[in-house]
Formats: structure tokens, C-alpha cells, sequence
């Protein structure tokens, strides 16, 4: 019956396609995508398992558990629209930040007017404290729902619980805040992330191995969350020995710094790395580079078109999750379902609903790698080669 109902529905979102206008089907594609690739999980998804031990010992890992297997009621939300959505983002801090934005907004403007009748913004520039005041803002403007990019998951909490009392459905945007209040949390399993990361190292070293461990933002749920997941994976592999462990607060140029206080200090017996970030990733590599060593094999939580250039070049052993700005358009397009009164997950995992945001390494990273893009894109990327080179993160 499912498959019955699926290809049902393929059928009319393929039929829409033959009749939209130009300027209509980039939505319209856009849910073919979503319904495509969400119907199949990824391959490493799938094998992924976690026993209850330790789902009982990570309060996070043990609420994304729970929520994949919940739908929420949004039928109180269902009204006609056009839309008024509120979008209080992270802002234009790095170019992660920047392109989230920029997808964001293409991705309204190709829905339409008669979709989304205007989109409310507000930068947080990175800052809890300033999101806070932000998100009231918003609220007074009276949005029909709010897309959160939390900053901090305890300062926001409060925020979604009056969102909710106003009667907003609440989005909440590649991370998550203590409470219950919103609706449902876009993004992917950080604990499940650090896991595969750390998996992938120890097989690459036979189980047996020196390895250094640079985290992300010490404090930050998606460093920290990450960082819990590999230590599960160096607990039950004795013979992984972990040289050092620091924090490279996600920056190129600190990744470096720290990246060569270690190769003065552990020189050619460093055999594997493992790094919260893809920007740290860049540093870690120009060190050894710089020091004419070989680079070890490296396990990074995410990629940067950057890296990709790097391994490629450099003939780099490597394997990177992703976490998409794009997943902005996912975010949007679920407000949506939850104002036409669609259930959705209650967590929903961009990996099983987005194509081209599967784990790379050195053998498949030609699809993703695009020596036109700047080195400090996140793929995989929406917007089209006009608005990329326009934003100059394209050459021509």
C-alpha cells in the first residue's frame, strides 16, 4: 500500500512539473526530492545502530531517537495562506551563515507570492543574547511560523515556549534548545555523526593506532554531541591511542596553531586524525603540508569545498559527514507542510530527506567537489551558477 501511495504521488508531483511555470519549478522539484530520497535511508544510516546502553546514557541521542519514530498533530496549525514566515537565523557570520541565507531566500522567492507572502528576517550575528530580543520582534509581527536557527539551546527556550503560546508553530533549524515547545527540529544525528567519524579512523588504522582529536567550540551542543559520540568508539578500541585532544573553536588559522604545536611535539608518530570541523580540517592539513610531512588519514564531521580541493590535490586519505546550509530549504519547506496541516517527524534528518548530504571520502568526492566554487563553500549547493557567481562564490 505504501508503495502504492508513492508512486501515486510521484505521478502528480510529475505531472505538476509538465504544466508549472518556469519560476514555479524549482518548488516543485524541490518536494520531488524530498519525496525521492526520503523514502530510502542511507546506506551507513541503516547499519547504524546504538545500543540502549548508550541511548540511556546521552539525553540527546536518547530524545533524536525518540522523535524519528514520532509525528507530530499539525492540524491546529492548518490555515490558508499565502504565508507570512519569520526567519531568525544565525546571520551572515561566515560563509556557512551567508549561504544559508542566500538559499533561504531563493528558495521563497522561487515559491512565490501566492506561497510565501513575506519572508521576516533577523540576524542574530551569531549571538544568543542578541536572538533573544530578535525572536520577540518577530513574534510581534504576528508570522504564521518561525524558523529558528538557535544559538544557544537553553537562552531560546524560552522564546519557543512563547512562540508556542502565541500560537506559532515553531521550525527549529540545525540545532535544537531544552523544552518541548516547537514542532520539530531539522537537522541530522551529531551523536550518530562523531560515531561514524571515529569509526571510520580506527578501520582505516586497523584498530590500532596514535591518532590526535581536534573538537569544535567547547560548551556548543554540535561539538559537544559529536565529541560524546567518538569517545564511545575510543572507549571500546584499546588500541587506539589518543596522542592529544584540544579544541580548534572551528577556526582554519587555531586548527594550524594547535596542528603545530603537535607536529613539533609528536613529529612522524602521529598516525590518524580526527576533527569536529571542516574548517579545522584546512588548518590541520597546511600544517603538515608546511612541515613537509605526510597528512595521516583524516576524519572530518564536515567539508568545505576548500577541503575537497586540498585531499584532492594533496592525494589526501579522508572521510567528512556534511552538515548543508541548504538545509534551509528543508526548514522552509516543512513550515509549509505543518500550515497545510500535514504531520511531520518530530526530528527530522536532512540525510534521509536531501540528496548529495551522504558521508565523502576519497572515493566519491568528485560528485561533490566543484573547482568553479571558493574554497569556503559548503556543498551540496541550490542556488543556480548565476546567483553564485553574482555572490562571487563562483568563478565564471
Amino acid at each position: 500500500m505504501q508503495r502504492k501511495h508513492n508512486l501515486s504521488s510521484l505521478r502528480r508531483v510529475l505531472s505538476i512539473l509538465g504544466e508549472a511555470k518556469p519560476v514555479k519549478r524549482t518548488a516543485v522539484l524541490s518536494a520531488l526530492m524530498v519525496m525521492l530520497s526520503g523514502a530510502a535511508v542511507r546506506a551507513e544510516d541503516a547499519a547504524q545502530k546504538f545500543t540502549q546502553a548508550e541511548v540511556d546514557a546521552s539525553p540527546y541521542l536518547k530524545s533524536v531517537v525518540a522523535r524519528q519514530g514520532t509525528m507530530a498533530d499539525t492540524s491546529k496549525f492548518r490555515k490558508k495562506g499565502p504565508y507570512k514566515i519569520a526567519l531568525a537565523a544565525q546571520g551572515p557570520t561566515n560563509s556557512w551563515a551567508a549561504l544559508f541565507d542566500q538559499e533561504a531566500r531563493h528558495h521563497v522567492d522561487q515559491l512565490g507570492k501566492d506561497k510565501v507572502s513575506e519572508l521576516l528576517y533577523a540576524s542574530a550575528d551569531g549571538s544568543a543574547d542578541k536572538q533573544v530580543p530578535e525572536v520577540e520582534d518577530l513574534l510581534s509581527q504576528n508570522p504564521d511560523a518561525l524558523i529558528l536557527v538557535p544559538m544557544g539551546r537553553a537562552a531560546l527556550a524560552a522564546s519557543v515556549d512563547r512562540a508556542a503560546a502565541q500560537g506559532v508553530p515553531v521550525v527549529l533549524c540545525a540545532s535544537g534548545v531544552d523544552g518541548d515547545s516547537y514542532v520539530t527540529e531539522v537537522g541530522t544525528n551529531l551523536y550518530g555523526l562523531g560515531v561514524r567519524m571515529a569509526n571510520w579512523l580506527s578501520d582505516q588504522l586497523g584498530g590500532s593506532g596514535n591518532i590526535l582529536v581536534m573538537d569544535g567550540i567547547p560548551g556548543v551542543d554540535t561539538a559537544e554531541i559529536a565529541k560524546a559520540g567518538a569517545a564511545t568508539v575510543w572507549r571500546n578500541k584499546p588500541g587506539i591511542k589518543i596522542l592529544d585532544e584540544q579544541y580548534g573553536q572551528w577556526s582554519t588559522s587555531e586548527a594550524k596553531k594547535v596542528a603545530e604545536q603537535w607536529i613539533a611535539k609528536y613529529g612522524k608518530s602521529i598516525q590518524g586524525i580526527w576533527s569536529d570541523g571542516g574548517q579545522m580540517s584546512q588548518g590541520i592539513i597546511e600544517a603538515f603540508q608546511e612541515a613537509k610531512l605526510p597528512v595521516p588519514p583524516i576524519a572530518s564531521a564536515d567539508y568545505s569545498n576548500g577541503l575537497l580541493r586540498q585531499v584532492k590535490d594533496g592525494h589526501i586519505t579522508f572521510s567528512a559527514g556534511q552538515y548543508p546550509n541548504a538545509m534551509v530549504i528543508l526548514c522552509i519547506d516543512t513550515a509549509l507542510k505543518i500550515l497545510d496541516g500535514e504531520s511531520v517527524p518530530r526530528f527530522i534528518d536532512f540525510r534521509n530527506a536531501m540528496e548529495k548530504t551522504q558521508d565523502v571520502n576519497t572515493s566519491n568526492m568528485d560528485a561533490f567537489f566543484n573547482p568553479k566554487w571558493s574554497d569556503d563553500v559548503f556543498p551540496p549547493i541550490f542556488l543556480p551558477d548565476s546567483k553564485m557567481v553574482e555572490l562571487k562564490y563562483m568563478k565564471q
